[in-house]
């Protein structure tokens, strides 16, 4: 699961037409540049974009076998062929296929898997699984059941199509009701187990398996599939768009425009200087480093009590000693003030201690 990406691989293809709001033309040359010639970047002055992790990525990943069992669930067929490789060199028809890579497979994919239709392991229909918040899920999905996807997924099924030689991707969509940075903000947090993932909560303690949670969403109407059918005119466009690329930008080491702030800076990078430090020094970076991480997690710390207090001020009914209408006092057994949670002059809430 996970595999890395290689060459123009499905999850470049829109980045490479200039669709992806995730990643620029520019930042795809790069990556391959650097997967053909390791330390390309540095020599040409070139900063390479740090790799992509953020709670979105992070849960996707967790929630991948419980999609996969979802999927399994609403087809009644078995899900084969996890994380298989298929590669073509985009010279020849768009039907041929092969698994396995060589130097010039430069449209590659690696895919969720393929349903067994007992068609001696042939992919005719692939498996694509995704999960995304409910805000994003009424933005950019259409109705469940018709091919209405983002189309950055459309070219990444279309791709993925034109790679194996499939006549269909059913796209499957886990649908959380929050983004998973605001449960992590909460308090939930995702624990590697190697083989699998543990959601678990920080206060209780209390870690469940992810399919557990897929499970209870599918039950309530938070998973869907979209099919999406093989086009042979956009897979051709496709093709020819990345040949253009290959030879125009991989092949001549020439870098397209940069699209973006980010893309400018990676490309004419400040100047910087180099020191070698005593031990001394790198101690005190050491030091310096570590409370720069305690701090951060003391942050994080004290905003998750802010909402377990304030929570409890929201839902508590008998309180026998408030001073004010607009605020909540807290006190001990002994009747010490330890708080309060007051409105100020804007109407917001705030908590003191």
């Amino acid at each position: 699961m996970g595999s890395k990406p290689r060459g123009i691989s499905a999850s470049r293809g829109a980045a490479v037409l200039g669709l992806s709001e995730y990643q620029t033309p520019f930042e795809v040359f790069q990556r391959i540049m650097e997967e053909r010639q390791p330390g390309w970047n540095k020599v040409q002055g070139y900063v390479m974009p740090p790799e992509p992790d953020n709670a979105a990525i992070r849960w996707g990943l967790a929630f991948e076998d419980a999609v996969v069992e979802l999927a399994q669930k609403v087809q009644r067929m078995k899900i084969l062929g996890r994380e298989l490789f298929y590669s073509i060199d985009g010279y020849n028809q768009i039907s041929q296929q092969r698994k396995g890579y060589v130097a010039e497979d430069f449209i590659t994919c690696h895919i969720d898997g393929f349903y067994d239709h007992g068609k001696n392991d042939e992919p005719v229909s692939l498996h694509e699984g995704k999960t995304t918040s409910a805000f994003t899920f009424r933005e950019k999905w259409g109705e469940p059941g018709t091919d209405h996807i983002p189309r950055i997924y459309q070219v990444q099924a279309q791709h993925q199509m034109l790679c194996t030689g499939a006549q269909e991707v059913i796209v499957s969509v886990l649908v959380f009701p929050e983004t998973p940075d605001k449960w992590e903000t909460m308090g939930w947090q995702l624990k590697d187990m190697k083989e699998s993932y543990l959601i678990g909560y920080e206060e209780k303690c209390v870690y469940r398996e992810p399919s557990k949670w897929a499970s209870v969403l599918a039950d309530m109407g938070y998973f869907h599939q979209y099919p999406v059918k093989a086009n042979d005119t956009v897979q051709r466009h496709l093709a020819e768009a990345y040949r253009e690329f290959w030879e125009r930008h991989i092949l001549t080491g020439t870098p397209p425009e940069p699209r973006n702030y980010e893309d400018i800076k990676r490309l004419c990078p400040e100047p910087k200087s180099t020191i070698i430090v005593p031990d001394l020094i790198e101690r005190k970076i050491a030091e310096y480093k570590g409370i720069t991480e305690e701090t951060a997690r003391a942050k994080n710390r004290k905003e998750r009590l802010k909402t377990i207090i304030t929570k409890h001020a929201a839902t508590h009914t008998g309180i026998e000693d408030d001073e004010s209408k607009e605020a909540v006092i807290f006190r001990n057994s002994s009747g010490d003030k330890l708080g309060s949670w007051s409105r100020i002059k804007n109407g917001s809430l705030v908590f003191r201690c």
